[in-house]
């Protein structure tokens, strides 16, 4: 088989996200990487580990056969499943009130990213094998609700509500996308919201939370503090922005400057303007990986492509909100920006499986994805 060439945008735009992310990550940890270890470069330099990984991830993946990545499907979900179990081991590091890592080789790996991809491919195998039945509960859903119910459970239980939920939203699109019923997607929608209501409510602090967000100023000082910190960052801002390196709320000011709010550092240094460009360049990877998922030849490079490029651009849309104050925190992070290694190998890896589909164009279209 003659070897073709993946989308050359898409990896343009991999290449501006990541230098874009790099050089934000490092303004926005310059400060704190300084107070907690006396050198300024502990995040930055820790991050271009992460992203010549994932860069060597990413090329790798982009050149896997196809049938070589649905074969690998079963056995990287078991050990996506197996390492997560191991968080709940003596493996398992504690961070924030939360055991979410396994320390390896001195550097901190967070299986639940890994579940953004297993899921997703699995979930797509699955569906594209019965695509004629994708109503049919016992041969169909209940396979993809199993491996759903079991991966975000384990999320869950590390203390990752918000990206359970995420997840578990995620499994139920692609149902929807592979044609399953409204009656079906209405129960699905129902029963998250009478399993993730009573959580909230169980947890003290996930109240505190949504109270904090409806109403910062009660407690502006304590709960109140980082929202109302990172709406002034970007009130600092304005529309061009005070410059790279500028920015006033990274100097202990404004709490995970560096990981979950980075994009509170980008608005006050860039603006506006660099808030714009940064969504745009996200923006156009989405409509890059859904364009991929529309004009495939294969009904399980669809699935997977949808999948794939909505697990990343909804993380980029739910952590923008929770920076302007339109969701509650969620401690989802911003991709390729936020100071976090195995967010930057996993989204790295999206990429080059999205550049990896994009062989796969249709000529004769073959029957949707339903039955």
């Amino acid at each position: 088989m003659v070897y073709k060439m993946g989308d050359s945008g898409l990896l343009g735009i991999m290449v501006l996200l990541t230098g874009t992310g790099v050089s934000a990550l490092f303004s926005a940890s310059y400060h704190f990487g300084r107070v907690i270890s006396g050198n300024p470069f502990y995040f930055f330099s820790r991050q271009i580990i992460w992203v010549i990984l994932g860069t060597l991830f990413s090329y790798i993946l982009s050149r896997i056969p196809l049938e070589l990545i649905r074969r690998a499907t079963v056995p990287f979900l078991i050990m996506t499943v197996v390492l997560n179990f191991l968080t709940f081991t003596g493996l398992g590091t504690t961070s924030g009130g939360a055991t979410r890592w396994l320390e390896i080789g001195g550097f901190s790996f967070q299986p639940s990213e890994l579940v953004r991809i297993a899921l997703v491919l699995h979930v797509a195998h699955l569906l594209e094998k019965k695509k004629d039945r994708v109503n049919d509960f016992k041969k169909s859903i209940f396979p993809v609700l199993f491996w759903t119910v079991l991966l975000t459970g384990l999320v869950y239980f590390q203390n990752d509500f918000s990206s359970a939920v995420y997840v578990f939203c995620l499994a139920i699109l692609m149902l929807f996308l592979a044609g399953m019923s409204w009656t079906f997607i209405g129960l699905g929608a129902v029963g998250v919201v009478c399993v993730a209501v009573p959580m909230v409510m169980n947890k003290p602090y996930r109240l505190a939370r949504i109270q904090s967000w409806l109403r910062p100023l009660d407690d502006p000082s304590g709960a109140g503090y980082q929202i109302l910190k990172s709406k002034m960052a970007l009130e600092n801002g304005s529309f061009l922005g005070l410059g790279l390196g500028q920015g006033e709320v990274k100097l202990g000011g404004l709490p995970a400057a560096h990981s979950d709010f980075v994009f509170a550092v980008v608005g006050e240094e860039a603006g506006f303007i660099g808030i714009i460009f940064i969504l745009v360049l996200f923006l156009i990877f989405a409509l890059k990986g859904y364009s991929i998922a529309l004009n495939s030849s294969s009904c399980y490079v669809r699935l997977a492509a949808f999948g794939l490029t909505s697990s990343v651009y909804f993380q980029v849309l739910i952590n923008a909100a929770v920076v302007c104050g339109l969701l509650p925190a969620t401690g989802i992070p911003l991709p390729l920006f936020s100071a976090g290694g195995t967010s930057t190998l996993v989204t790295l890896g999206i990429f080059g499986l999205l550049i990896n589909f994009s062989r796969y164009k249709a000529g004769e279209r073959e029957v949707v994805c339903s039955g």
